[in-house]
């Protein structure tokens, strides 16, 4: 009992001896609910163009501010009903000096709903804040997104395996063409679309595409465009680089008995 009241006075003298802790407390809650009521404006509000961010997201590790921007904004277009549960604010220290410096850490459960597929996330996460002119200046997200996109990904996915037998000759100009303005960027852009993939396979001289859509029916609406209406006339440049031509594309759609792993 002594040890956590000896606990508890350390926070509250390390709370009050540093006089930027409490406004920079409520940059942080600010930060939260940005994600809480879905205002990107928020966020920009109290999040400095020099900030450098440690990403939650795999493989991004520290990032500016756009791609700070980018991971934010995505979750507030597409999560609703978003929550900071049960939040523990701590002051944070000087790692050489061991007093406090102003900073914030916090400690929470995320729970929210996926607008797009309607299932529901809930995960801990940790969080720590450092401020420079009344902004966030450094930040951190520590917890698992990927399980988090897995926990909210729709119980059945539509997926489009398209294939196009390039020779190796020709791959670096087909590859140019699908990079291209008018390229996958259109495709994963396209109504229904919500995931792409693509690869080339030089042994059997094959590209692939792994697309996921919301509807069978919405991916034909977007096959009859590409192939009738697209004004880049994207295919009529594939053609002549496939083997085989036209023949030597097939998308494979109507997929049944899918199961994720």
């Amino acid at each position: 009992m002594k040890k956590i009241l000896l606990l508890i006075s350390l926070i509250a003298v390390s709370c009050s001896s540093n006089p930027e802790y409490d406004s920079n407390l409520e940059l942080a809650k600010k930060w939260v609910q940005a994600f809480e009521t879905g205002d990107i404006e928020l966020w920009k509000e109290v999040v400095s163009e020099d900030v450098q961010d440690v990403s939650p997201m795999y493989g991004m590790g520290r990032v500016g501010y756009d791609a700070s921007f980018q991971v934010a904004d995505f979750y507030v277009k597409n999560y609703t009903d978003v929550k900071f549960n049960e939040p523990v604010w701590l002051p944070g220290i000087d790692t050489l000096t061991m007093k406090p410096d102003g900073s914030v850490r916090a400690y929470g459960r995320w729970s929210g709903i996926s607008k797009s597929t309607g299932r529901e996330f809930s995960l801990m996460s940790y969080h720590n804040f450092d401020f420079k002119d009344g902004k966030i200046v450094t930040t951190g997200e520590y917890f698992d997104a990927t399980g988090m996109v897995n926990a909210v990904g729709p119980a059945q996915r539509n997926v489009v395996v398209f294939t196009a037998k390039v020779s190796k000759k020709n791959i670096a100009k087909y590859q140019e063409l699908m990079n291209s303005d008018d390229g996958l960027t259109v495709t994963r852009n396209a109504d229904g679309c919500t995931h792409l993939e693509a690869f080339y396979n030089e042994e059997t001289q094959t590209y692939f595409i792994y697309e996921y859509w919301d509807s069978y029916e919405q991916y034909e609406t977007y096959l009859d465009w590409r192939f009738n209406e697209d004004p880049s006339k994207l295919v009529a440049k594939a053609i002549p680089l496939v083997i085989g031509g036209q023949k030597g594309m097939q998308a494979h759609f109507n997929n049944t008995y899918y199961k994720f792993f």
